[in-house]
């Protein structure tokens, strides 16, 4: 199937989904008229379900697999793996709930940097509240970049949009100016030592993170060893694909998913220099 083809599948699925949810909604009106309205209820369940479950498929397919394939070298892909709970708390960039889930897990290399990737979802239930009992910490992308060489030393940057963010009291202590007005409008750095903060790679990667953070909800940053973390955090709503009050073109998210990797890929090379 080629890329237009998965597109346009896609967004016939998602009116069979949205008819679904109609039908669900006649069946719970008509519920009184038994069997009518169970039938409907059933019907219109077993639609939407299905239709949502191809779709996802076909995301995973068309915006991750093909994209990396397309940019990267050595790819893998795994649709229903992903990092661990413990990988991503030890992060230490998201603040952690009591529910966590994570898939679409990739592996791939650009100009000898070895990255991996996965969606990530936290979220935290309160059982006490009669309503809205879900608050999302993260709904998004995380991913590790191995660099050959040491890039940092623990600084850690979030955009200023970056709200459930994963600070103890003392790395709160350790907020520092980045010394660039339109930076420090935009982010946050934190570092444990201002000495040892990098230089040479901090205004490199704050050049492609103002990037990413205009088309998401938040990003944010850790300089570790010789690894740079991600997170690309897009917020509480459902994925695009889904039904969503505001309609929106797969066409302009799949350029969107481009552009966010070509920032990876000028990210790299600016680092790498």
């Amino acid at each position: 199937m080629s890329k237009s083809d998965s597109l346009l599948r896609m967004e016939q699925l998602r009116k069979k989904a949205e008819r679904g949810a109609e039908l669900e909604a006649w069946g719970y009106v008509g519920i009184l008229l038994l069997p009518v309205g169970l039938g409907l209820l059933f019907a219109g369940s077993r639609m939407r379900e299905n239709a949502n479950q191809e779709m996802d498929e076909l995301y995973k397919e068309v915006f991750i697999r093909e994209p990396l394939t397309g940019n990267f070298e050595n790819v893998s892909f795994e649709p229903y793996e992903g990092f661990s709970e413990e990988m991503v708390e030890g992060f230490r960039l998201c603040r952690m709930g009591n529910e966590f889930d994570s898939e679409a897990y990739g592996r791939c290399d650009r100009n000898g940097v070895h990255i991996e990737l996965s969606d990530v979802t936290v979220r935290d239930y309160d059982r006490l509240a009669k309503k809205n009992n879900y608050t999302t910490f993260f709904k998004g992308r995380m991913m590790v970049l191995h660099f050959p060489d040491r890039i940092g030393s623990g600084e850690t940057v979030f955009s200023r949009s970056f709200s459930d963010r994963a600070l103890s009291p003392g790395e709160e202590q350790g907020k520092v100016s980045i010394g660039n007005a339109e930076y420090d409008g935009k982010f946050d750095l934190y570092v444990s030592e201002l000495k040892d903060a990098s230089g040479r790679v901090l205004p490199r990667l704050l050049e492609k993170l103002g990037s990413l953070s205009e088309r998401h909800k938040g990003v944010a940053a850790k300089l570790d060893g010789n690894r740079l973390i991600l997170a690309v955090n897009d917020g509480d709503g459902e994925a695009f694909y889904r039904k969503k009050k505001k309609k929106v073109s797969l066409e302009e998210e799949l350029a969107k998913v481009q552009r966010d990797i070509d920032d990876i890929k000028a990210m790299i090379g600016l680092i790498s220099r």
